[in-house]
């Protein structure tokens, strides 16, 4: 009994190390990114960047990392294991196919909000040029999500679903709210841009929100 409640008391302390270990590099990751994304922003080269563009930017550049942490993960399994949320690094080699494919779809998709924002009057990426790249990388990402979805367990295909359901209710409530307000005189509206961010920005949120309900958010 005792060796039982050692061992699961070891347990918790190895997992609670693996989660404080994964948010603080994915904190790291994330702040050099957001950095480095602004100081580019602010030289110029980019185009002119507003508030509207610089978020737009800041979010896409959040997805790309996500996907590059979880691509680097595949590539070194044995270090994967230590910030991707399995077992041990046969698990990652047993997932290698569909968190490829999550790893992809999740940059691809972070690119089409970059090459967005990067595009239109006084952006670096001419109209037409944007509006092709877009619809290049969307088409992708589709196919690349719908297929990683053929691979994922009936688990991860409930979560995905109420992910989506989740993030529905967020543009309704965050978007929808700030729709009236802007339409009764009391702050400036969301210009189509802001509707894009906040898409990308609460699909993440809510994929954050059902993995904290299934108790999943510290590290196996």
């Amino acid at each position: 009994m005792t060796d039982t409640i050692t061992a699961q008391a070891a347990d918790r302390k190895r997992r609670l190390k693996k989660t404080v270990f994964a948010v603080s590099l994915g904190g790291v990751v994330g702040f050099v990114g957001a950095m480095a994304g602004m100081e580019l922003a602010e030289t110029g080269a980019l185009g002119e960047f507003d508030a509207s563009r610089e978020i737009a930017l800041l979010v896409g550049l959040f997805y790309v990392l996500i996907a590059l942490i979880i691509l680097a993960g595949i590539a070194v399994p044995r270090a994967g294991a230590t910030f991707l949320n399995v077992e041990d690094a046969e698990e990652i080699q047993e997932q290698r196919p569909m968190l490829t494919l999550s790893g992809i779809g999740t940059a691809v998709a972070g690119a089409a909000l970059i090459v967005v924002a990067l595009g239109g009057a006084n952006g670096v990426l001419d109209p037409l040029m944007a509006v092709a790249a877009y619809a290049i990388l969307g088409i992708v990402a589709v196919v690349v999500s719908l297929r990683s979805m053929k691979l994922q367990d009936e688990l991860m295909v409930a979560m995905g679903r109420q992910a989506g359901a989740t993030a529905f209710y967020l543009v309704a409530l965050v978007g929808g709210t700030w729709a009236v307000l802007a339409h009764l005189g009391f702050v400036t509206g969301p210009t189509p841009l802001d509707w894009l961010t906040m898409i990308w920005a609460l699909m993440l949120l809510a994929a954050f929100i059902v993995v904290a309900k299934k108790g999943m958010m510290v590290m196996r």
